[in-house]
Parts: structure tokens; sequence; C-alpha cells
């Protein structure tokens, strides 16, 4: 029997998640998509996913409705062992024909582009300008994670210069940029610059990812993790307007690591995370650099070695550095978009932006 929980305004709607991390079971997949209200995902993989989306067409008939894995930009990055397909997302050096082949061949089985992509580089470093000039030959997007400053106790994973992007987009203009995370979101704010702290007030308008998203074709916003929920929370009213007037641009994507869609942790090994964060009865985003507290100086951080269990565990530790500990980021995020925006336009950022841009019905 359903509980009242399981209820969500939204049931019945269509509802792509399409910032959905892989999990270890098919059973875990399906449990978060369930338990959150969400119909249907596109699974960011950390390897070759074409067979297990074969088998969960199979078995969850319309529920995984492609995959997509990041660009390889930094050596350090490992790839998972025996996939034969890695070197083909490798951008550490110039691309060979036979990746193009095998990328081609990749999208039959229902790869959908390169997300999420990260690394400490700079927005216009050269591995990163391969894999948006690849993006545009192959028509899939490149969805890219934007943090120039890392939290307490995480890795250096995000891409620096977001600030910069606007040269980026204007030389790749047949590439769909899918902007994400902290220095994105912060942008709306005209106050925020790369790196900075979440700003908790009233949003200022006329800010930088907000006049980007007007005026270039060719980027998008990708509505997932704490670093959106945070900043679409503070002030209902601006984020009223921000999603109209962005209706066509923005995408759902949850990057929730809940184990069910409610807001259990996930079975996975705790991540380290410093202290430092502001504090969360304030609606606290994340701090304003590693090392800012006692002692995080000399605490090197940890290497990053993607999988589906660090993937959860990382999600979590953030979760708890925003104030968010316990919380469905996937519920709160629809939850948030639901109560300020009209039916059509809820439709518009949940299901159809997610179709088109990464091409789901092809």
């Amino acid at each position: 029997m359903m509980n009242e929980a399981d209820v969500t305004p939204w049931a019945g709607q269509e509802v792509i998640d399409c910032h959905f991390h892989e999990r270890a079971t098919d059973e875990g997949l399906i449990a978060h998509l369930d338990g959150a209200g969400v119909s249907g995902a596109l699974v960011l993989a950390f390897g070759d996913f074409t067979a297990r989306h074969a088998s969960l067409a199979q078995t969850h008939p319309g529920r995984i409705l492609g995959w997509a894995r990041g660009a390889k930009i930094v050596p350090s990055d490992v790839d998972p062992e025996g996939d034969g397909t890695s070197a083909a997302f490798d951008m550490t050096s110039e691309t060979t024909p036979d990746a193009v082949t095998q990328l081609r061949q990749l999208k039959l089985g229902g790869w959908k582009g390169f997300a999420e992509t990260g690394g400490p580089l700079e927005v216009d470093s050269p591995e990163l300008q391969r894999a948006y000039a690849l993006a545009g030959e192959l028509d899939v997007p490149v969805m890219m994670h934007f943090q120039a400053t890392a939290a307490p106790g995480q890795p250096a994973y995000g891409i620096r210069g977001f600030s910069r992007i606007e040269d980026m987009l204007k030389k790749y203009p047949r590439t769909r940029f899918v902007a994400h995370a902290p220095d994105f979101w912060g942008g709306i704010d005209a106050r925020y610059r790369d790196g900075g702290m979440y700003l908790l007030d009233a949003v200022v308008p006329g800010g930088l990812s907000d006049r980007l998203l007007a005026d270039y074709d060719n980027l998008y916003g990708d509505l997932g993790a704490p670093s959106a929920l945070l900043q679409l929370r503070r002030d209902l009213d601006f984020t009223t307007a921000f999603l109209e007037r962005h209706r066509s641009k923005l995408m759902f994507g949850s990057d929730c690591g809940c184990a069910d869609g409610q807001g259990t942790p996930p079975d996975a090994p705790a991540w380290p995370v410093a202290t430092g964060a502001a504090p969360a009865d304030a609606g606290a985003g994340r701090p304003a650099a590693a090392g800012s507290a006692a002692g995080d100086a000399d605490r090197p951080a940890p290497e990053p070695k993607f999988d589906a269990q660090m993937a959860a565990a990382m999600q979590t530790a953030m979760m708890a550095l925003g104030g968010l500990a316990g919380k469905c980021i996937a519920r709160e995020l629809l939850d948030v978009v639901w109560r300020t925006t009209s039916p059509e336009t809820f439709h518009d950022l949940v299901s159809a932006n997610a179709r088109r841009v990464y091409a789901l019905d092809s």
C-alpha cells in the first residue's frame, strides 16, 4: 500500500531526471526513480553502459532513456577495468578517427553526450576544447561541472573559469553546452564571482548565468544538486521569473545520492568532509575555500577515483555541507519547480527540454 510520503504533487506527469548517476544495481536505479516520483532518467555512467542499458530496456521499459559519460580531461582519472571504450572519451591527447567512429557506434547503443564532464582545468583548456569540438561534430551535449573552489575534504574536480565561457560559446556555436554546479548557479546573482560563497539573501538581478542563457542559443542549465536547490529556494519571486524566462533552456536533473528517493543515505562508505561550511541553519551553501577551517590546510584532498559508490558518498557529503542531510534532492528540487511554475513551464523544465537537448527520442 502506498504511504503518504510516496505521493507527489507531480504524480502522473512525465518527469525525466537528466542528471542521474549510475547506481551499483538495477534495483537501486529504479528504487530512486520510484521513490522520487520520477518516470525516466538519463544515467550518467562511469564506463560503457551499452549492455546494461539494453538489459534495462527489457526489464524496465521506458525508465532509462539513455546514458551519458563525461569526457576524460585529466590523466589521473581512472578508467574502469576492461572497458574497451575508454580511449574514445580521452581528451588528454588529440582525438583519433577511430575514437570518433567508436563514439558514433556508442550513440547507436544509447549514448547521449559527454556528461558529467569535470576536472580541475580551465574552461578554455586544450583538453576541454577537444571535447567541445567533438560534441559539436557528433551533435551531442557536453554537460560540465563548474566549481573553481573545492569544498573542504573534497577533491578538486570542478572546471574553472565559468566567467570566461562566453568565448567558448562563440567559438563552438554548434556545441550544446549544459552548465551545472556552484559557479553556474551562483552566477544567477550579479554579485557572484567564480569560486565564491553561496549568497543567501534576495537575488540581485543581472547575474552572468542569467544573461548568457538569454544571449546564447547553445547554453543550457542543469537544474540539479544542492547548488541549484539552495539558489532557487533563496528568493522564490526571482526563481518564478527566472524559470519562466528560461523555460526552454533549463532541465531538471537531480544529482541526488540518496538510496530511495526519500532521503535515506546510500549504503556507501562515508566520504571525509572537513569542517568549515557555513551553518546549516542559515541555509548554507558551500565554504569559501578548501582549508578555510583550522587544520584543513594540512589535509590533502582525496584523489578522485570515480565510481558509483564514491559518487553516492560524495553527493551525501555535499548535502550535509549544504544543510540538506536526510533530504532527497530530486524531491526538493521538483517541489520548488512545481510551486513556482505553470503546468506548461513545469512540463518543459522536467520533460520536454531534456528530450530535445539530449535527443532522447532518437
